[in-house]
């Protein structure tokens, strides 16, 4: 315990004048910024996202794309996405884990198995599938 105390004096010790107050002045900042950021996150009002029914993935060959439509039994809320539109590659895919709309973020996911069964079966020389349907319950 002595020790611990000891080192830790010592090491601010070393820090004089204007450094140490540099050094508090920046943790005292990250610590407002990330109060903010959390404040931000909790006043953001919590939306209640439709559920997808079935989930779409299709494979465009020409353009090497997939083109996922999401599908809703209840209406559409006006700012949920239906159709999403994603090049083959796995850094493109792996960005809509990011977007704000969580039926999108969930179809990413699906996007993603897609991509892998794709990839796995051209490896084998078989003959991948162009469409997949994931339905409510494989969600």
């Amino acid at each position: 315990m002595w020790a611990a105390e000891k080192a830790r004096d010592e090491a601010y010790s070393v820090v004089e004048g204007d450094e140490f107050s540099k050094i508090i002045n920046q943790r005292q900042r990250e610590v407002y910024r990330r109060r903010r950021m959390m404040y931000e996150l909790r006043n953001v009002p919590r939306m209640v996202a439709a559920r997808p029914e079935m989930i779409l993935v299709s494979y465009d060959f020409t353009e090497d794309a997939y083109e996922c439509r999401i599908f809703y039994k209840e209406p559409r809320p006006a700012g949920e996405l239906d159709r999403v539109n994603v090049k083959a590659a796995f850094d493109t895919i792996l960005e809509l884990r990011s977007h704000p709309d969580p039926n999108v973020r969930l179809a990413s996911g699906k996007i993603e198995e897609f991509h892998a069964l794709r990839r796995r079966l051209v490896k084998q020389e078989a003959l991948p599938p162009s469409r997949r349907v994931f339905y409510q319950n494989e969600l």
